[in-house]
């Protein structure tokens, strides 16, 4: 997939403001050590932010007032911002119109003929972002050896040795959305990584636990240490094992659960512990861990580039559809996402095919129009 200038610029404010994904920071990187105007252009925006008057201004910023401020001038502009969440950062937008177009702050506007010629920048690779900083393509055969990382990197492979790193050596992997992946850490360990997913992990285990950070979907083969236990962090509960294989769904608090096959788990959150046994998973609920039995063949299916669903709402199947097709999905009403299907989704097959299938299967109609899935 190829962005638009306006998109990375886009993403360089995030950059700025410090609400960027570990994702998305990498794609900035890249474009920011490939792109000499990007560069440029990312050398000026930092030098802005540290003038006199904009500091000033920060101190004392009035976030809401900035957003009115601001909210009619994208009206004016009939072009739906990419950013509502962080009035913060839309209000550092809003100071920064003094000198630089709005446009390009929070629009992506594809097909656009207005404006200069985009530069683009590939995001859909599979990248390595290591501690100092430099993203590393990964999906491709070769060999790595940079800032103290050892490796090797295959279609869908990485395995990599650093005996001298230190313990503030880390490593980001992501995948992004259509692709899935699997990296073999220091210890032995094995990952499986779905799309739309990042992992942190130390270069070496060097501390009395093993500690990763997950935001996504994997599937872990851990080694087995009887003095060392492996910990998955996650932004919903941590999920704690010393030789296992189990499964960790964490996209978002809805989706979050921990399935384990084989050995033992304990998932954490807050001061509530609880153990499971092969055959359970464990989900979060309204701030609370709660455990049931899981079908293995359906939760572990995205291993094989399936997903079946049995009785699962459009608005978790779309999920999925975005994830691995990298689409932007709209419900024409609120009430389609809440409905129930049954069924299977081959991640090789062509989008077309798979939304033709859903159709015959559901009666529900599906329209691909500018990057955005809309079911009606």
């Amino acid at each position: 997939m190829e962005y638009k200038e306006e998109y990375i610029k886009g993403l360089l404010f995030e950059k700025m403001a410090g609400t960027i994904s570990d994702g998305d920071d990498t794609i900035a990187e890249k474009a920011i050590a490939d792109i000499p105007e990007i560069k440029a252009y990312w050398l000026r925006l930092k030098a802005k932010m540290e003038e006199p008057q904009a500091v000033k201004f920060l101190s004392s910023l009035d976030e809401k007032a900035a957003w009115q401020k601001l909210s009619p001038k994208l009206e004016d502009q009939k072009t739906k911002p990419l950013f509502y969440q962080n009035l913060k950062y839309i209000a550092v937008a809003a100071m920064l119109l003094i000198g630089m177009p709005l446009v390009w702050h929070f629009y992506a506007e594809k097909g656009s003929s207005h404006g200069p010629s985009p530069s683009a920048i590939k995001t859909n690779q599979v990248y390595l972002k290591t501690s100092d900083g430099r993203a590393i393509e990964l999906n491709t055969d070769r060999d790595i050896n940079q800032d103290g990382l050892n490796g090797t990197s295959r279609a869908n492979e990485f395995t990599y040795h650093a005996d001298q790193a230190t313990d503030a050596d880390q490593a980001t992997l992501y995948v992004p959305a259509t692709k899935d992946y699997k990296i073999k850490l220091s210890d032995g360990t094995l990952v499986w990584m779905n799309s739309a997913s990042t992992l942190r992990f130390p270069y070496n285990f060097n501390q009395q636990i093993r500690e990763v950070y997950l935001t996504g979907e994997a599937y872990f083969e851990v080694a087995h240490e009887k003095e060392r236990k492996f910990v998955v962090h996650t932004a919903f509960a941590d999920v704690q094992v010393h030789g296992t294989s189990f499964n960790v769904n964490a996209y978002d608090q809805a989706s979050f659960s921990t399935a384990l096959v084989e050995g033992s788990v304990s998932a954490v959150k807050d001061r509530q512990l609880i153990d499971l046994k092969p055959g359970e998973q464990v989900n979060a609920s309204q701030d609370r861990l709660t455990k049931q039995p899981f079908d293995a063949q359906e939760l572990l299916s995205w291993r094989k580039g399936l997903y079946y669903f049995h009785n699962r709402s459009l608005g978790d199947i779309a999920r999925v559809l975005g994830r691995w097709f990298d689409v932007k999905v709209v419900f024409s009403t609120p009430d389609l996402e809440g409905q129930t299907f049954t069924g299977e989704i081959n991640k090789a097959m062509p989008l077309k095919v798979v939304l033709s299938n859903l159709e015959l299967s559901s009666g529900i109609r599906a329209q691909f129009k500018n990057g955005t899935l809309i079911f009606k």
